[in-house]
């Protein structure tokens, strides 16, 4: 009680008769703690940067919330995704070793084989028409192959599209514009392969009837299986059949389609132009 601390105003007499409030001894030493040296002790309020560093703080943590939201939401949306196509992929590896999905392999390229045999049927029924205009039957191969390059690469297109999600097997507006797309597509790419192979067939000294039949065909089995490789991922995904199928599959229809289609359209190109 006699003494008094540096810096510090010595307590009153009386301290020993009447105990003054705690406050009273509690400020001097806040005061003298927050003073500067040669200066009247002063309370120091917060700096600027210190403000500033917790209003930054407050506005990540809202950044953040927002984010962990719309994370909540796109896993959301990818588990609704998973259940609806659960069951539509083949497992790469399940288990089975190499004879891993052999049976659905071999029963679906089995049932391709038969109905590839169907071209055979349609070139049986148009043996007149290939002995009078032999030169179509030296670019039905191309025809054909045309057809089942183009229409293999919009399926593949659509198929990778159902992979990642960028595709909807159902009926959105996303879906009915790519769909869309893929039609304007098949026109230009119809036209482009028209040209070279028009090119081709005169190169090979054919007739300009030989030419002008055989590429009719081509814009037709071109843009018919763009058109059809579009659509077979996502009939075969409404199914409930794997949509890695498809590519498989439009390869054997443009063979058939395409013999059908040469068959059909070149006499009457011929018939236009003999009249």
């Amino acid at each position: 009680h006699g003494s008094s601390l540096v810096g510090l105003p010595s307590p009153p007499a009386t301290l020993g008769r009447h105990r003054p409030p705690l406050v009273m001894l509690v400020l001097p030493l806040i005061a003298h703690t927050f003073a500067t040296p040669g200066r009247s002790p002063v309370l120091r309020l917060p700096s600027a940067a210190s403000v500033s560093g917790r209003l930054d703080g407050a506005q990540s943590a809202a950044t953040l919330a927002e984010e962990n939201e719309l994370l909540r939401a796109r896993v959301a949306e990818l588990e609704e995704r998973a259940e609806s196509t659960e069951g539509l992929c083949e497992l790469l590896d399940d288990g089975g070793g190499w004879t891993s999905s052999l049976r659905t392999r071999a029963s679906w390229l089995l049932g391709l084989l038969v109905c590839q045999s169907a071209s055979s049927l349609v070139l049986a029924e148009n043996e007149s028409l290939l002995l009078e205009h032999p030169t179509v039957i030296f670019f039905m191969t191309m025809l054909v192959g045309a057809g089942g390059n183009a229409g293999n690469q919009a399926a593949v297109r659509i198929i990778r599209g159902l992979a990642t999600g960028e595709v909807d097997p159902r009926p959105t507006q996303r879906t009915r514009s790519i769909v869309s797309d893929e039609l304007l597509r098949a026109a230009v790419l119809a036209f482009i392969l028209v040209v070279a192979g028009f090119v081709r067939v005169v190169a090979f000294d054919a007739t300009l009837a030989d030419a002008a039949a055989i590429s009719a065909s081509l814009f037709l089995i071109v843009s018919t299986s763009v058109v059809l490789g579009t659509l077979l991922p996502l009939l075969l995904q409404a199914a409930k059949i794997d949509a890695a199928h498809a590519s498989t599959t439009i390869q054997v229809v443009m063979d058939v389609l395409g013999v059908l289609i040469t068959c059909s359209v070149a006499p009457l190109v011929f018939g236009a132009l003999a009249t």
